[in-house]
């Protein structure tokens, strides 16, 4: 797989994931058999976020899929991957310093226990700037650890040799 094959996939990918986010409470609030529909994708996104309604943006009175965070989180993500080619090569992967991440990952963490320690509260915004710092900043480390790994699984796959007993031998 190439790495511009494998940036679309994340784009799409991404696109689609906060697209679903989105599309679940307009389905939920259109009411009939699409209430249905609704109600599958916020299942499928309750393994990865507790979904409380307080903590959510809500559209035509109904939560998104996922709260807050993990929206500003999945959204700065669409967003870093759109620009990850204007600040980056597709075809050369780089990482950024890991310290980059982990400085992004610190806003998140002191608003989190911050809020759970009582220091200060925990509001939409904070939840929003929190979340947005991580996200953006995630697919620079995403992308090329993507493009690598399948450049090595498809290189393996293809210089792997064929020994004279495997020869003739129907394949697995």
């Amino acid at each position: 797989m190439s790495a511009r094959t494998t940036y679309f996939v994340i784009l799409l990918g991404a696109a689609a994931w906060c697209a679903a986010v989105l599309v679940a409470p307009v389905l939920v609030s259109a009411g009939g058999s699409l209430t249905y529909f609704g109600r599958i994708i916020y299942q499928f996104f309750h393994p990865v976020c507790h979904q409380l309604s307080e903590r959510s943006l809500h559209i035509l009175g109904e939560p998104l899929a996922v709260c807050t965070r993990c929206t500003s989180v999945y959204v700065a993500f669409l967003a870093g991957t759109l620009l990850y080619p204007a600040l980056r090569t597709v075809q050369m992967p780089q990482y950024p310093p890991r310290s980059v991440l982990l400085a992004a990952a610190i806003p998140m963490v002191i608003d989190a226990i911050g809020g759970i320690v009582g220091i200060h509260a925990v509001t939409q915004v904070s939840r929003l700037l929190s979340g947005a710092a991580f996200g953006l900043v995630a697919p620079f480390f995403v992308i090329p650890a993507a493009i690598e790994s399948l450049h090595h699984l498809f290189a393996r796959v293809v210089s792997t040799p064929v020994t004279e007993s495997q020869k003739g031998q129907p394949n697995a």
